[in-house]
């Protein structure tokens, strides 16, 4: 079972999107709220592990100017985080990756694995030219107290 104590996973991704924009020239904005980030330290760990591949993805394929971090409650009661670029464009047979394909990377395949480990989903869109919008769908149950079912509004 995971550990309940929060970490702040909000300031870790801030930093990151701090580093991406020094690193690539890529302006990174965060739009997280902090009862969507209330995760304990080994769900909190996945989390920031996955967004940081994912900018790193949109770093070196995506050929974007700009990305954003966010979140938002689902009416479920789940939580969405997504990493959205205005890059190329994620071809489909690129989606969930491989850990045997010859030209692709594991990265979004380690990610999925990880992810449903937790019971968690990883959610792909593209468009070409239009960019990528990875989200993440986390269930109310990985959020640490005090920030569960009290403290959830959804979003408008």
């Amino acid at each position: 079972m995971p550990t309940s104590r929060p970490t702040n996973l909000k300031a870790r991704l801030l930093e990151l999107c701090v580093e991406l924009q020094a690193a690539g020239g890529i302006v990174c904005d965060i739009d997280l709220d902090d009862r969507h980030v209330a995760f304990g330290e080994e769900v909190g760990e996945i989390v920031f592990r996955t967004v940081r591949e994912l900018l790193t993805n949109v770093r070196q394929h995506a050929r974007a100017k700009h990305v954003t971090v966010s979140s938002a409650g689902r009416r479920d009661g789940s939580v969405a985080i997504t990493v959205a670029d205005d890059g190329i464009g994620l071809p489909a047979h690129r989606r969930r990756g491989s850990p045997f394909a010859e030209t692709g990377g594991t990265g979004l395949w380690s990610i999925d694995h990880r992810l449903r480990e937790l019971d968690a989903v990883l959610d792909i869109e593209a468009t070409t030219g239009r960019g990528t919008r990875a989200t993440v769908i986390l269930p109310l149950a990985l959020l640490a107290s005090p920030f569960k079912v009290a403290s959830y509004v959804p979003r408008p």
